[in-house]
């Protein structure tokens, strides 16, 4: 019998999958939470774990991105397929790095989420499509091929605020000529040509 944890804020939700999944034979519901916190609180003080938590994204307090971060951190072998109505860059992307096991659609079939639950059982990581369709795309973005150092991405943030170079180095205790290197390279691994470029493509990629 494989345990699962149902984490989202809506009632209606928690309450139809858990009908949905007491359908089926091998799959028991063992609980459900409207937020991060008091999940993370009953997994901490509980002797039985899940085996799979079906996990919203958009949540108060604690989204499920963080919730992600810290189960994998924590507790490396409880799978994680998040259950969404968001398929942008942001919300794919982020999900998928911190460790989730699986994205899927609240809009998909009863069935096709039931065998979803089970292949990520299995180990293995199932994508929506339109998820897929995000990666793939995201994959083939400037910054994604060309990632930013840590102090690049700090550089740019500060860019994006309008700073000069000048002021830049102040910010970061580091010389003005250092600061023009690291525009420079942040110029030529975004593919852009000035600094307004710049500070657009880091708005519309999340990159601040």
């Amino acid at each position: 019998m494989h345990r699962i944890i149902l984490v989202d804020d809506h009632h209606i939700v928690r309450q139809g999958l858990e009908f949905l999944l007491s359908t089926v034979e091998d799959l028991e519901v063992i609980g459900g939470f409207s937020d991060g916190k008091s999940f993370l609180e009953f997994l901490t003080n509980s002797d039985v774990l899940p085996n799979i938590v079906l996990l919203d994204l958009v949540m108060p307090e604690m989204n499920g991105i963080e919730i992600t971060e810290i189960l994998k951190q924590k507790y490396p072998a409880i799978k994680i397929l998040v259950l969404t109505s968001y398929v942008d860059d942001e919300h794919v992307i982020s999900a998928i790095d911190k460790g989730a096991d699986g994205y899927e659609m609240k809009d998909v079939e009863p069935e096709q989420l039931i065998h979803t639950i089970k292949r990520v059982l299995a180990g293995d990581k199932m994508i929506h499509p339109q998820a897929q369709q995000v990666i793939e795309t995201v994959s083939q973005k400037p910054h994604f091929t060309n990632k930013l150092s840590k102090r690049e991405s700090e550089v740019l943030t500060e860019m994006a605020k309008g700073k000069t170079n000048k002021e830049i180095a102040e910010t970061l205790f580091v010389s003005e000529k250092t600061i023009k290197t690291h525009v420079s390279h942040i110029f030529s691994k975004l593919q852009v040509t000035d600094r307004t470029q710049a500070a657009i493509y880091a708005m519309q990629n999340n990159l601040l």
